[in-house]
Order: structure tokens, then C-alpha cells, then sequence
């Protein structure tokens, strides 16, 4: 069985061909990006290594040629990707690819308040379940690494500014989601499914800041703002009109519930417990701790 993982060179890409790469014959391993040659060293293991670009459909077939299961890796391009995952999966249909594993976004539902970050991941799942291939569907919830850098300016300021309300935020590490698919693609008995891949605590933003607290060796106060003293805030702390509106976006999602949902399955899909969010903020200590 050949099994194909695009977007290899980015940070998720790399774990899951890392896993694989531990659990397959490297021969049955092939990886897809935009910059192979940033794949030298995996190459090396024995990986095969193709270009393959989501805005260059006429470069995915040949990516995807030979593979039998394949993992697509969503794009960063907001506002392009749904149309970049479907050149991706009709790619995988016509080089005789059986199953796609998509990594995909809490509730991405309309009217989600992070508006098209959320929904083209909706309009990626509908695409794939229409193209009459084997499925898969990986929910991974927010990166707990997202959380060490905004956690840097709160442990260097001494305070977590929120608009999140009483909402709760269930961090996950990258790694645990690498895990989850590399488990998918390399065994059986998961065509068809939807697996929410989350970290194993729910957290408030009271609990974020002892756990940023602890970790650090500083106190962290939570400080709640409404949207709009948030926003107000964060431009005039030099956070551009969309970056500042995106990052109240997010904590208006945490404040509605879209973001709480805690899966145990995890646990069994990966053969371990998920990382909490404290273990990830300790293997990231330095860059926590690097604006005191």
C-alpha cells in the first residue's frame, strides 16, 4: 500500500511523514510540496519525494500517481482553499487514489465567527464526500503551539487580555494530530469517518492563565474586554485592522462553544494520552519565557 501525504514540508506535513516513515516500508511512503528539496533529509530515509502544487492542478496527478491512500493537508490560503482542495481531491480521483484523509476544523459550520477559516473547511468536506471516494475527516482542533506565542506576551506583560468570556478552548499538540493520521492512513476501518482530534482538557481562560502561570514561574491576570475594547486594544498596540479583527474573531468563537468539544477517542486512535496543553508549553519554555 502507497500512501501520499501532501503539504510534507510544512509543520504538520513533517510529523505525519516522520510517523510514517517509523511505521510503513519508507518505499510505500511518497510526499508531496510545493519545495521538495526542503524534503532532502526524508528522501534520504527512503521517501519518495514529488512537487505538487494546490494552484498548479495540472501538477497533481502525477503527484498523486501510484498512491492508494492520501492525506490532504488544508491550505493556508483563506479564501482560495476550497478550491484548491478540490483540485487536490478530483487530482487524487483521476491518478486511481481510493481513499483521501482530510485534515480539517472544529465545527466548520455557517456562521461560524471566524467566518471563511471555518466554512471553506465545510465546503472541503461536502467536496469530498461527494467525490465517490473512500473518506476520512480529521477535526483537529486548535495547535496548543498556536497558544506560546500570544502566552509569551501575556507571562511578559503579566496579563491575559480576552474576549472569551466563560467560553472553553481544548488546545491540541501538532504532534497528536500526526499521530492520528499516520494511524489512519497506515490501518484499516476508518473509510467513512469523522474523528474530532482533540487535546484531552477543556480549558477556561482562568485555567489558560494558571496553567501559563505555573509553566513560567509568573503570575498571568486575566482580563476580560468586550469585543470591541479588545479590537480597539490591539490596533492601537500595532496589531493591523485584519489580524486584530481575526484574533477577536477566535475568542468570540471560544465564548460561543465552538471551540470546547473534548473527544477521548483520541486517545484510542493514537494508542496514548494526548498532550495537554502544559506539556506543550513546557517543551516551548524558552520562547515562552523569551520577552521577560
Amino acid at each position: 500500500m502507497t500512501v501520499i501525504v501532501t503539504g510534507a514540508s510544512g509543520h504538520l506535513g513533517r510529523l505525519v511523514a516522520d510517523a510514517l516513515l517509523e511505521s510503513l516500508d519508507p518505499a510505500d511512503v511518497v510526499l508531496v510540496s510545493r519545495h521538495p528539496q526542503a524534503l532532502r533529509d526524508l528522501a534520504e530515509r527512503g521517501a519518495t519525494v514529488r512537487h505538487g502544487d494546490f494552484d498548479e492542478p495540472g501538477s497533481l496527478t502525477k503527484a498523486f500517481e501510484g498512491g492508494d491512500r492520501a492525506l490532504v493537508i488544508s491550505t493556508l490560503a483563506v479564501g482560495r482553499r476550497a478550491a484548491q482542495h478540490r483540485a487536490a481531491i478530483e487530482a487524487a480521483a483521476a491518478a486511481g487514489v481510493g481513499h483521501v484523509v482530510y485534515t480539517s476544523f472544529p465545527n466548520p459550520v455557517p456562521g461560524h465567527p471566524v467566518g471563511p477559516i471555518a466554512t471553506e473547511h465545510g465546503e472541503t468536506e461536502d467536496l469530498l464526500k461527494a467525490s465517490g471516494l473512500d473518506w476520512t475527516i480529521l477535526r483537529n482542533a486548535t495547535y496548543a503551539e498556536l497558544q506560546v506565542m500570544p502566552g509569551a506576551l501575556a507571562v511578559a506583560g503579566g496579563k491575559l487580555y480576552t474576549n472569551a468570556g466563560s467560553g472553553l478552548l481544548v488546545p491540541v499538540s501538532r504532534q497528536d494530530c500526526a499521530a492520528a493520521a499516520a494511524t489512519v492512513l497506515a490501518t484499516d476501518g476508518h473509510a467513512g469517518k469523522t474523528y474530532d482530534i482533540t487535546g484531552p482538557e477543556a480549558l477556561s481562560q482562568d485555567q489558560l492563565a494558571e496553567v501559563l502561570s505555573e509553566v513560567s514561574g509568573r503570575r498571568v491576570q486575566v482580563v476580560s474586554l468586550s469585543d470591541r475594547k479588545l479590537t480597539w486594544g490591539l490596533m492601537r498596540y500595532g496589531a493591523a485592522k485584519p489580524v486584530a479583527r481575526a484574533i477577536v474573531a477566535f475568542g468570540k468563537a471560544v465564548r460561543e462553544g465552538y471551540y470546547s468539544l473534548v473527544d477521548p477517542e483520541v486517545s484510542e486512535l493514537i494508542g496514548r494520552e494526548p498532550r495537554t496543553l502544559r506539556d506543550v508549553l513546557i517543551a516551548n519554555r524558552g520562547e515562552l519565557l523569551a520577552s521577560v
